[in-house]
């Protein structure tokens, strides 16, 4: 069937966009799907039951169950410390990491089953699905996982505990597939929307959390080097603000900040490769694009819609003056840029287990607008 959460365009010089209703992170489960699993989160929203920042807080409580210093890890290290825990020679340590990755895991198969299984309640719950938003998921087979909590043993039980959930229902599941190098899929994604064959080429990813640079080298058309470098943080990351004075103060400080990591990433680029970089730069962003235009609803990249109705042209303009060079700004929405790794792929959804959980489907198609 027809992607719903797709808004297909004729116009060949125009891309494909996903629809902001694309979310799962609002499903509300009004009704769980399978009961006796986990009840409590019976009436939350996803947001509320799963999310890295969640994973870190369970992480943080049974710290000492888990012989993990706090003092020593910078907290968004802790899921990967935590998947490595698992492996431990410690009965104590292994049995408190498999009950919070089970806790998580059981929450996820409970989500995949309620997509699968699509009940009137949970329909009702999501005023902005129709029925097509829910068949769409009822026909999908394959779900690639991704992203920080999809990595190693983390993700190995995160799937587990999906299929255990589906079989406890005695329902077809969905086939969970997991994916190498999980966190660096969305900059492999992004490398495949450069259109020349050789040189160094800027690719970030703009996340709620941190701002990832890189840059790949490319030689007859294909990558001989992904380089990532030290992450910025994301700053000025407020969603809502209270007067429209403050939301282009921030968007103003936001955008500079940005300007400042593509600049930085340019120049240690050319400084490491001895290397003029390419004038192409490809982004990932956590935002709904559309051939550069961001959402200015949905994330803390959204007040960035303040400064011109097309972001990706407000630095084009920008950065061809501090670069001194005309470059090309490709803007591409995170989950999208994750799902251009598997364009062969049907019936197929990318769901990137992030901050929060970022979706991407594969048949998205990209056109590059110009800027003169």
């Amino acid at each position: 069937m027809q992607n719903p959460f797709l808004n297909r365009v004729d116009d060949p010089n125009k891309s494909d966009y996903l629809t902001s209703v694309c979310s799962i992170n609002r499903i509300r489960l009004r009704k769980l799907p399978l009961y006796g699993i986990d009840d409590s989160i019976e009436g939350l929203t996803v947001k509320e039951f799963f999310s890295t920042k969640l994973v870190i807080e369970e992480i943080k409580k049974y710290h000492k169950e888990l012989e993990i210093d706090l003092g020593k890890y910078e907290e968004k290290k802790l899921p990967k410390v935590l998947s490595k825990r698992l492996d431990s020679k410690k009965e104590l340590i292994v049995q408190t990491a498999k009950n919070i990755t089970n806790k998580f895991g059981r929450r996820l198969g409970l989500l995949f089953l309620a997509l699968k299984k699509g009940d009137k309640e949970n329909r009702i719950a999501r005023e902005d699905w129709s029925d097509k938003h829910w068949e769409y998921w009822s026909q999908i087979s394959d779900i690639i996982l991704v992203g920080g909590l999809a990595n190693g043993r983390f993700g190995e039980e995160l799937k587990n505990c999906v299929e255990s959930v589906f079989e406890a229902a005695r329902i077809n599941p969905y086939n969970i597939i997991l994916y190498d190098n999980a966190s660096d899929v969305g900059v492999l994604g992004c490398a495949t929307q450069l259109s020349s064959t050789d040189g160094v080429n800027i690719v970030m990813d703009f996340g709620q959390t941190n701002i990832k640079r890189c840059y790949v080298t490319k030689s007859r058309g294909e990558i001989t080097e992904i380089r990532t470098l030290e992450p910025y943080p994301s700053k000025y990351m407020d969603w809502e603000m209270p007067t429209q004075e403050e939301k282009m103060r921030q968007a103003k400080k936001l955008h500079q900040y940005l300007l400042k990591a593509i600049e930085d990433t340019y120049n240690t680029a050319k400084t490491l490769t001895n290397t003029e970089p390419n004038s192409e730069i490809v982004i990932s962003i956590a935002s709904y694009t559309v051939d550069g235009a961001l959402n200015a609803e949905r994330s803390g990249y959204a007040k960035l819609c303040a400064l011109g109705k097309n972001y990706a042209e407000c630095l084009w303009w920008e950065l061809s003056g501090r670069l001194r060079k005309d470059v090309v700004i490709k803007l591409i929405h995170d989950g999208t840029a994750i799902a251009l790794n598997f364009s062969d792929r049907k019936n197929t959804v990318c769901l990137s287990l992030g901050s929060y959980l970022g979706v991407g489907f594969p048949e998205t198609k990209l056109v590059w607008p110009t800027f003169m």
